[in-house]
């Protein structure tokens, strides 16, 4: 599964524009109430709104070989969010076959750059914002007595399958594959690895799974 676009809410306009393009620098282009960041083949785009305080939590695929230097990369800009548990920035899926490193964006946003190892994207050049090659996650919050229902929905309207590598779980479904996943959760929940309770925002989303599919969700 492929995901195409994103479409979020922010109260932090500027400041993501600023974040994702000048310090980050990836693409970026803002017009009136409304930021466009091109991550590789995915386009993320934030509204602008000024009520509530939309959160969400996406991850970024990186070349599988590059986690410790895209770690190092990332460090220069903006804090890594430690993982007490395992004393280390850097999080290892040993059954997903990935690492990964998390960061919070100005919005406070959870954002994740992750190396998935059975993916054949390696690469010997240097780390950089070209290296960012997909939104290869976005996370979905349901009402918790909704989850299951809405992720047998997802199964069945679009046909997916659950990830191979992750058996759902009563508060944790993953959705699709290495390229894309639906990381499906009920609201209330932290996002790993932090405090952050999960909420429901607006969120839609272009994808392709053979077809190409829009999902709306949040409202």
């Amino acid at each position: 599964m492929r995901i195409r676009e994103i479409t979020m809410q922010t109260n932090r306009l500027g400041e993501l524009a600023n974040f994702y393009g000048s310090l980050l620098g990836l693409p970026v282009k803002e017009s009136g109430k409304e930021l466009v960041i091109q991550a590789g083949h995915t386009k993320m785009v934030f509204q602008s709104v000024t009520a509530g305080d939309p959160v969400y939590h996406f991850a970024f695929n990186i070349p599988c070989n590059k986690i410790k230097e895209a770690a190092a990369w990332l460090k220069e800009k903006v804090e890594l969010i430690w993982l007490p548990d395992a004393k280390t920035e850097i999080a290892d899926f040993a059954s997903w076959h990935a690492k990964s490193v998390y960061f919070f964006d100005p919005a406070g946003n959870i954002g994740e750059l992750i190396a998935r190892f059975d993916l054949d994207n390696a690469t010997d050049q240097p780390f950089s914002a070209a290296q960012i090659l997909s939104v290869s996650e976005i996370g979905l919050v349901f009402p918790a007595d909704e989850l299951d229902q809405r992720a047998k929905q997802c199964l069945q309207d679009y046909g997916l399958t659950y990830f191979d590598k992750q058996p759902p779980l009563p508060q944790f479904k993953a959705i699709g594959d290495d390229e894309g996943l639906f990381i499906m959760v009920p609201e209330h929940r932290n996002w790993y690895p932090t405090s952050v309770a999960s909420g429901i925002f607006p969120l839609h989303i272009h994808f392709e799974q053979g077809n190409s599919f829009d999902w709306q969700t949040g409202n």
